[in-house]
């Protein structure tokens, strides 16, 4: 019953808007057979109150939305206390060549899931489950590295105050409930460098306190709203125990009364000190000028309410204006040439800008018009007009690029252009054969072969020959990789430009890390590449060891069901975590040497992970937050990474029309298009149309077995490096 819809309220466009939150459903209009029904999973809503019409709006979160006094619209869900909503679907209009951001964005500069200081003790049996699920007692996620608060955990009813009794910093300041600790948070929302995208911070950085915190467990505030005085109003649920009863061992649960609490509830009024209150006038007895003046009044409750009686009355009652120009020109039916020099460097002003760009003759004029923008801007371009599959506009953008030098920036840009073929179902195998590129590709083979050349330019010359191969060149590459003097970076892009996968896995045991990384998410895109390889380590042509804990744990759970059999009689069984946690207790007791650490994080950790110092791949968390763990949580996780399984994190296995698989955790999606971000940091974003199946694994990316490759004194150094503070 948590995850009903909520949080009706009376829009900045004289629409009532709620939130679906998890439940979703199909909205039905009983006594109108011409109703069409309207399904709302996975979004919000709005509808006229006078003509009753429905419609889906960006979404969703979980439990509150509010609108500024500027009429920009926050949700929040548990683990996500301030979430802006960038842009409204009435006020995009779509375009088939460009997919525009998530709408839903985290704004806090603290994080989704901030720190927050409760006064109020843990309750008791929050902490014997916390206890049990790190002890893998009971399934559940372990938030916080095992703390049992701390953090955000459950944020409700997230309110914009735009009164008029608090003082001017007020203001479109964010109010947000933890029911979970007992508290109210807040945060000022404030524009960045004239950015697009507003940013929470709280009130003075560092604090270690709350706008409004009670000592008294049964504090729940769920819901704010400004009142007619100009305070803050604030809805305590007061109840015993907030939580989803599934989310409660039985073992626990039957000590417990969930219903404790049902028949109280308090509204707290939070005035400034010294406060009096305003007389308050009958605004339902005011004539239509008065409340028209009261449209401007400093006050949302007596702003929003004269709108409102003005809009029941059939009287013209004025919207909130529009606060930015992005949702404005998001519609745009022209292009925005006009803003490209003015929308660079802000990502939603350039999305606005390449949205509006729907035909080739716009494409090729704001291609001819970006040359001076940054690249990123210009690979998106690159990447619309492959999708656009304009043969003269192919022709002259592949003209351009071929006058040029195999350097990063033109691979970049033929990368995007390729994508967008791709994409659009063209034909880059032709585009590529054209004569136009001999010039470019022959500097980029002379690169190649020269040993001396600059490791940069021979990492573009490789990508770059990938993208437009010639006869010779995937023997050319072999060369090279067998040579032993390719670099590991260098290893990995020629691998990646090498579809021979019987000599991939031959040389396999030889190639670097990453190349390996590479390697493996090919072969397991397909149960043919798959079954290659179990064969050569069934056959003695690879030895277990030469494979990386991901590969083998992947193989494991292979979406096809002969590859699992496979491994199942390949590969060893799996060692129980328990079994493995405790005999590498030696390493938490040992002195680890932090230098070292970070040459076993080298080893096993590079490919999913950065460093301390910035190298890496960032695919799982981000290892500055290990700090607050501690050495034997951080065991735990390493040897048993499916005992915690952030949501974000969880794994998926999506397959294809055309035969092909891929894993890794969902990285955004909207209506049409899924990025799916797997091993090695590698994004893959498709059509929804081209998948036939998906699967929750209900595990992490990160694979077990990883005592394979790291023994326990390396652990110590290991978990002295994660527990080491950053280098400034």
């Amino acid at each position: 019953m948590q995850a009903l819809f909520n949080s009706l309220r009376w829009g900045p466009d004289n629409r009532i808007w709620g939130q679906t939150a998890g439940n979703g459903g199909t909205v039905t209009k009983p006594g109108d057979p011409g109703f069409e029904p309207v399904a709302v999973r996975g979004v919000d809503f709005s509808f006229d109150p006078e003509k009753l019409d429905f419609r889906q709006e960006n979404g969703t979160a979980q439990y509150g939305m509010s609108f500024d006094s500027l009429g920009r619209r926050f949700v929040c869900s548990n683990s996500r206390h301030l979430i802006w909503v960038a842009y409204e679907r009435h006020q995009a209009k779509t375009n088939p060549w460009f997919s525009l951001p998530s709408p839903l964005v985290d704004i806090p500069d603290d994080g989704a899931a901030a720190p927050v200081y409760r006064i109020s003790p843990d309750e008791p049996w929050r902490i014997v489950r916390t206890r049990w699920r790190v002890a893998g007692v009971v399934k559940g996620v372990v938030e916080g590295g095992g703390r049992v608060s701390g953090y955000f955990t459950s944020a409700t009813g997230v309110h914009l105050y735009w009164g008029d009794a608090f003082a001017a910093e007020f203001r479109d300041n964010a109010f947000i409930g933890d029911v979970g600790s007992n508290l109210v948070h807040r945060k000022i929302v404030k524009a960045v460098d004239e950015s697009v995208q507003p940013l929470g911070t709280r009130p003075v950085a560092g604090e270690k306190t709350e706008f409004l915190r009670s000592r008294d467990n049964w504090f729940r505030p769920t819901s704010f709203s400004t009142g007619p005085d100009g305070c803050l109003y604030v809805t305590d649920m007061y109840r015993e125990v907030i939580e989803h009863p599934w989310s409660i061992p039985e073992t626990i649960k039957k000590h417990l009364d969930l219903n404790s609490g049902n028949d109280r509830g308090r509204i707290y009024r939070v005035a400034p000190k010294g406060f009096k209150s305003p007389a308050i006038p009958d605004l339902g007895a005011l004539a239509d000028d008065e409340l028209v003046a009261l449209t401007d009044h400093p006050n949302d409750w007596h702003r929003t309410t004269a709108r409102r009686l003005l809009y029941e009355r059939g009287k013209a009652a004025p919207p909130v204006p529009a606060h930015e120009p992005f949702p404005a020109v998001l519609a745009s039916e022209k292009p925005l040439l006009d803003r490209l020099d003015s929308a660079s460097g802000d990502r939603w002003m350039e999305a606005a800008v390449l949205n509006s760009l729907r035909t080739p003759d716009d494409l090729a004029a704001a291609w001819k018009a970006s040359a001076t923008l940054p690249s990123a801007f210009r690979s998106e371009l690159a990447g619309m007009i492959g999708r656009a599959n304009d043969a003269g506009l192919l022709a002259s953008v592949g003209d351009e690029l071929a006058s040029g030098s195999p350097e990063a920036a033109t691979v970049a840009l033929l990368s995007s252009l390729r994508e967008g073929l791709v994409r659009a179902k063209g034909n880059w195998t032709s585009f590529a054969a054209n004569p136009r590129w001999k010039p470019m590709t022959g500097k980029a083979t002379e690169i190649l072969e020269d040993a001396g050349a600059p490791a940069a330019s021979r990492l573009a010359a490789v990508r770059l020959l990938a993208l437009l191969p010639e006869a010779g060149t995937r023997e050319r590459f072999q060369l090279v990789l067998k040579s032993g003097k390719a670099d590991p970076a260098l290893a990995a892009v020629l691998v990646a430009g090498i579809s021979d996968l019987d000599f991939l896995i031959a040389e396999f045991a030889s190639l670097p890390a990453a190349a390996r990384d590479e390697v493996g998410a090919r072969l397991l895109s397909s149960a043919k590449g798959s079954t290659a390889f179990l064969e050569a380590i069934r056959t003695g042509k690879l030895t277990l060891a030469d494979a990386p804990a991901s590969l083998v744990e992947n193989l494991r759970r292979h979406a096809d069901a002969g590859v699992q059999k496979l491994a199942s009689e390949v590969l060893p069984p799996i060692v129980k975590r328990a079994d493995v946690i405790a005999r590498y207790q030696p390493a938490l007791a040992a002195k680890g040497d932090p230098a070292k650490g970070k040459m076993v994080f080298m080893k096993a950790c590079i490919a999913c992970h950065q460093t301390h110092e910035g190298e890496g791949i960032l695919l799982g968390p981000p290892i500055a937050t290990f700090a607050t763990a501690g050495a034997e949580t951080l065991l735990e996780r390493i040897l048993d990474p499916n005992r915690e399984v952030a949501p974000q994190y969880q794994a998926y296995t999506f397959e294809f029309q055309d035969g092909t698989s891929a894993t890794g955790f969902i990285a955004s999606e909207n209506a049409t298009e899924t990025t799916l971000r797997m091993p090695g940091g590698i994004d893959k974003t498709f059509p929804r149309t081209e998948v036939s199946s998906m699967k929750g694994l209900g595990q992490s990316l990160m694979p077990e077995g990883l005592e394979a490759t790291v023994p326990v004194e390396e652990m110590a150094d290991l978990i002295a490096y994660l527990l080491s503070p950053p280098k400034a």
